[in-house]
């Protein structure tokens, strides 16, 4: 039974790719590729279906096309065939750097994005004797997400308006938050990049262990992009079906929140991702010194 069941969860995104490359090409469908990003961890391509398949279904019903998940695992394998004109992916949700990396090189157009953007704190121990960002050093030791992932761009965005450069070795790139806090706590590294969000609980749950000496700029969260062959009516209809989950009641529309795991959607714009594709263009940490 379980050979069964592991058959079947890896035959499920075959079978999304095998429709959404036009099996069935006379009713006209949308193929949704999603990635849930690197800060959820290994994600299988059944889980990924689990979680985004009712949001889906969602935006079908509302559009009146059928709208096909597509799990993305390999998130630089499918930016590569995007940015060289496969058109695999119509419609693309995933992490505010893929958007905007889609946006800057692959032809895609923004529809809808969350309210809520994205800010990294920096976070440290109590008894350390940095105080704010201007304390921080050359010699200062930064416990970060991997480069590519957005509180690392927001980090090394900070620094640089600082005109701080970095010594060899005195940035850590790790997988989690966790990691991160725990680097901190054993003298590690001097400060920990973590979403604000995240150091607020923190903080407030140990506060005589840890403080927040600063925040970066804010960012985009999540957004769900089109490619421009997409009809300008069509992304219109998303636009629309997209905001309506804010604010509809019905249970699968709490299903559907409940699987994005997102804040509510707000109208997406060009301007949204500009500063973000800059940042993201600057020469990296690791390039300075690291």
């Amino acid at each position: 039974m379980k050979s069964l069941t592991f058959s079947i969860r890896n035959l499920i995104p075959a079978l999304a790719l095998l429709f959404a490359n036009g099996v069935a090409a006379q009713t006209p469908k949308l193929t949704l590729g999603v990635f849930p990003g690197v800060a959820a961890g290994h994600v299988e391509s059944y889980e990924i279906m689990d979680r985004f398949l009712p949001f889906a279904q969602y935006l079908s019903s509302k559009v009146g096309t059928q709208v096909l998940l597509v799990p993305v695992r390999v998130p630089r394998q499918a930016m590569r065939s995007m940015v060289e004109g496969e058109t695999t992916y119509k419609l693309f949700f995933g992490p505010p750097v893929f958007a905007a990396e889609a946006i800057d090189k692959a032809g895609f157009v923004p529809i809808v994005l969350e309210k809520q953007r994205i800010r990294a704190a920096f976070i440290v121990r109590h008894d350390s004797k940095l105080q704010s960002i201007e304390d921080f050093t050359s010699k200062t030791r930064f416990a970060l997400p991997v480069p590519t992932l957005l509180l690392a761009v927001l980090a090394r965005s900070t620094l640089e308006r600082q005109g701080l450069v970095p010594q060899p070795g005195t940035r850590m790139h790790m997988p989690s938050m966790e990691s991160m806090v725990l680097a901190v706590d054993n003298g590690l590294a001097d400060v920990a990049v973590l979403r604000n969000n995240g150091a607020r609980k923190i903080v407030s749950s140990q506060p005589s262990r840890f403080r927040i000496v600063g925040e970066t700029g804010d960012a985009p969260g999540f957004a769900l992009i089109a490619h421009k062959i997409v009809p300008e009516d069509m992304r219109q209809k998303l636009r629309r079906a997209a905001l309506a989950l804010n604010n509809d009641t019905s249970s699968f529309a709490a299903e559907v929140r409940s699987g994005l795991r997102t804040s509510a959607f707000a109208p997406g714009h060009q301007e949204d991702f500009v500063a973000l594709q800059r940042m993201m263009e600057a020469p990296t940490l690791a390039a300075s010194g690291q």
